[in-house]
Parts: structure tokens; C-alpha cells; sequence
């Protein structure tokens, strides 16, 4: 009796279930990352991709982010789960599993010590699934990077992630970016974190950290000897809350990267900053993200000097001038253009224009504000600046209402397609313009110079792709 193959498992399992097959889930099958993100599928679709996958052995990474399978696809994941013995990252980010969903899922990877990568971003959790995450850390030991931003954990969560990064020692990577922390929430994890003896990297951006906040995690960071990333961007930071993370850099010797930019700490928070990495002979900061004035400018210059150093911001308060572009209408503008930076990075990542999207509305609303832009150019790793950022909203925002829909960036993606066409004939005519002046300038000082008729002489031959050769 013939086996049937994953593949035919799966067409069975659609037909079974009264579904259209995903082509690509059927291509991918047998790949080392199987993703299928943005495909509307729902619980009855994921069901089907789940009976071929509690078998296959080849499958590491399973990617379906933003498909919303809801909780009771949620259970059929975790169902495959307890049979799969090759997955170590699972993807459900935006997905509306619900905190019931997770709890069950939860369960069955504290008896697993295979998934070391896990993602449940954008799925509006609360309390009760943090209590069952938290349960997680304690329980399991392979899991290495937990990506949990965008959801709705308050202080009982916090309460509960101080108890497991107290006790967790394998845990690398935390993203707990865009929740609802209080500064009296990030106390308790800042506690957590004073603790902890693995974590590597901490996003906390995008919560309220506050005065109080920053104390505590300027305490954490006197005496924890293993972070080496901390994102506390968007923070409400004030310049006094600054000083004690400014007191502890003076003492961290493992800390790498800071990104506190977009806080109010004023000028002076940030030359307390600088001037603690500066005094700290054994520092490891090579890069701080942060808001500065051009005050700032000679300091670093100097540190730069002396070691590696990258600071990113948002550039240096200059008097009123031409733009780039005004100065030079032909140079390299292009390349510098916000919407082309936008396109380059969508090529890059292979984004289709609703995925950058839905990547940038946080709050899922369909409008992407100036805010959640900064935020989603931040996190992707965008060169674009703050003013950047302003001119192409005004660009692309064509009912002045502040905020960019989705029809609104399609429409500038068409206008900037056109835009380009138009610069690179431009370009072409400039380009042949310039080669009849060589060519002008060469045939007249061949009359000057004009040998005799029996005399051979060279013909210059200009080509289509602009090099010149000897005929």
C-alpha cells in the first residue's frame, strides 16, 4: 500500500475541509522556513497545514503571521506541536489568538525542548496569557528569543515577568515593546532584570517608563553583567530620570547599544549620556540612539576619534537653507528620497506595499500617523529622519488629515514611479548631451590638427553605453 506525501496529505486535508489550498504552503513544504504570512487564512485553513506538518521533519521555521487564525486555529498548532519534532521558531504574531490560546500552547512547549524562537506579537494578550508565558520561562530551557510587543500586559504582568527573568538563565532576546506598562510596571521588571544572569537584549520601547522607570533600570544596569541591547525609545523619560541611567553607564562595562531617542531628556540628558561613556575608560557602548542639539556635536566628533562610537539622530538644528534637492536638481537626490529609502527596503525584504503597511498601523486602524511612521522606519532599520519622515507624510497624506490610509501609499508609490521614469530620461538627455560636447570638442581639435591626406589617423567611435574605443 502506497504512502500518501505530505503534499497529498495536505490536498486531502483542504478537500476535506472545503478550502482552497495556499500554493506556496504546498511549494515550501519540505524547505528549512515555511512562511506564509498576510494570506487571510483562517481555522479551517490552518488545520489543513497542520496534518502534513505533525510528520515532516524538515520544517525548522513556521512563519504565519498576520493571517488571524483566531484560537481555535491557535489549538491546531498546538495540537501539531505535541507530534512535530523539527519546528525551534514559531511566528503567530497578528494573528487574534487570544489569551486562551495561548495558555494552551503555553502548556504544551513547557514539556518541549525544541522551540527556540517564539513570536506572539500583535495578538492583544492580557494579564492571564502573561501568566502562562511567565510559566513558560520557568519551565522551559531551549527557548532563546521571545518577541511579545504590540499586546496589552499591565502591572500583573510585569509582576510576573520580574519572577521569571529572576529565575530564567537562558532567555537572549525580550521584545515587550508597545504595551501598557506603567512606570510602576517597569519598576517591577526592571527588578527582573537586576536579577537576571541571560538576557542579552530588551526592547521596552513604546511604554511608560517614566521618572521611577529609569531609576530602577539605571539600578539593573549598575549590577547586571549581561545585557548588552536596551530600546527605551518613546519612554516619557525626563532629563532627571536620564541622570541615573547616565550614573550607571558610568559603571557598565557590558552594555553596548542604548536607544533612548524621542524621550524628553532634553540636551543636557543627552551630554550626560555622552559624558558617562566618555569618563568610563572601560565601556563597551559603540552605539546610542538619542535626540541631540548641535551643542553635541564637538563631543562626539572627539569620541569617535578615540574608539569605535556610532550615535544616530535626527541631525543638527542648522540655519534655513535650499533643501539637498535644491542644490542639486541632478545629483544624487534620488537616492536620498524618503520614498525610494521606503521602496529599497520593501525589495530588500521581499514586502509587498500592504505589508509595509500593516507593519507600520500599530494600532491596526487602517491610518498610519506620524508617530506609528517614526515607530515603523525606527524598527525596521530605515535611514530616514525625523524631517524625512514629515515630507513624505505631507507628500503622501492628499486630504491634509494627518494620517496616511493605504489607498493614500499606493497612490504616492504610483506618482514616485512616475516621478522616477521622468529623472532618469532626464538623465539620458543630460548623458547625450554631454557626449556631442566630447565629440564636438574632439572633431574640432582634429581639424586643428588635421594630418595630410595620405596620412592614417584614428576615428573616435562613441558607443551606446558611453565608452569610448579606438577604431
Amino acid at each position: 500500500m502506497r504512502i500518501a506525501s505530505q503534499g497529498e496529505t495536505y490536498l486531502a486535508a483542504c478537500r476535506l475541509a472545503g478550502v482552497i489550498p495556499v500554493s506556496c504552503f504546498v511549494k515550501h513544504l519540505h524547505d528549512k522556513d515555511l512562511v506564509v504570512r498576510f494570506r487571510n487564512l483562517g481555522p479551517s485553513e490552518v488545520k489543513a497545514m497542520c496534518d502534513p506538518l505533525k510528520a515532516n521533519i524538515q520544517v525548522q521555521t513556521l512563519d504565519l503571521k498576520g493571517n488571524w487564525i483566531q484560537e481555535s486555529g491557535c489549538h491546531y498548532v498546538t495540537k501539531m506541536m505535541t507530534d512535530n519534532i523539527s519546528l525551534s521558531e514559531l511566528v503567530l504574531s497578528e494573528n487574534k489568538i487570544g489569551n486562551q490560546g495561548v495558555i494552551a500552547l503555553c502548556a504544551v512547549l513547557c514539556r518541549s525542548d525544541m522551540i527556540c524562537k517564539l513570536d506572539l506579537s500583535g495578538n492583544s494578550l492580557g494579564d492571564s496569557a502573561a501568566e502562562a508565558i511567565c510559566d513558560l520561562l520557568t519551565k522551559n530551557s531551549s527557548l532563546k528569543h521571545l518577541f511579545l510587543k504590540h499586546n496589552r500586559f499591565e502591572q500583573r504582568a510585569a509582576f510576573y515577568f520580574k519572577h521569571a527573568l529572576s529565575h530564567n538563565i537562558t532567555l537572549e532576546t525580550l521584545d515587550l515593546s508597545w504595551n501598557c506598562f506603567s512606570t510602576r510596571s517597569v519598576t517591577l521588571v526592571a527588578k527582573g532584570v537586576q536579577n537576571n544572569t541571560g538576557l542579552r537584549c530588551l526592547n521596552f520601547s513604546m511604554n511608560g517608563v517614566g521618572h521611577d522607570g529609569a531609576q530602577y533600570l539605571g539600578r539593573a544596569l549598575r549590577v547586571n553583567r549581561t545585557l548588552q541591547h536596551l530600546d527605551i525609545c518613546f519612554g516619557r523619560i525626563p532629563e532627571d530620570g536620564c541622570r541615573y541611567l547616565a550614573a550607571s553607564l558610568e559603571i557598565n562595562d557590558v552594555l553596548q547599544g542604548l536607544k533612548i531617542s524621542n524621550n524628553p531628556i532634553g540636551s543636557d540628558g543627552a551630554m550626560d549620556l555622552l559624558m558617562a561613556v566618555a569618563r568610563n575608560n572601560a565601556s563597551s557602548i559603540t552605539y546610542l540612539e538619542m535626540s541631540v542639539s548641535e551643542t553635541f556635536r564637538k563631543l562626539e566628533l572627539r569620541m569617535k576619534d578615540a574608539r569605535t562610537f556610532n550615535i544616530v539622530h535626527a541631525g543638527y538644528k542648522r540655519k534655513a537653507g535650499p533643501s539637498e534637492g535644491q542644490k542639486s536638481e541632478t545629483g544624487d537626490w534620488w537616492v536620498r528620497d524618503p520614498m525610494t529609502k521606503l521602496r529599497n527596503y520593501m525589495k530588500e525584504n521581499g514586502y509587498r506595499l500592504i505589508d509595509l503597511f500593516r507593519d507600520f498601523d500599530k494600532d491596526s486602524n487602517n491610518t498610519i500617523s506620524r508617530e506609528e511612521f517614526i515607530i515603523g522606519v525606527e524598527q525596521a532599520g530605515i535611514n530616514l529622519t525625523e524631517g524625512q519622515i514629515d515630507d513624505l507624510i505631507k507628500r503622501l497624506d492628499k486630504d491634509k488629515s494627518g494620517t496616511v490610509d493605504f489607498w493614500e501609499l499606493l497612490e504616492g508609490d504610483r506618482e514616485h514611479r512616475i516621478l522616477y521614469k521622468k529623472w532618469m530620461e532626464r538623465k539620458k538627455r543630460m548623458s547625450r548631451k554631454a557626449s556631442d560636447v566630447v565629440i564636438t570638442s574632439r572633431s574640432k581639435a582634429a581639424h586643428r590638427e588635421a594630418p595630410k591626406a595620405d596620412t592614417p589617423h584614428t576615428v573616435i567611435n562613441l558607443f551606446s553605453d558611453g565608452q569610448m574605443t579606438s577604431a
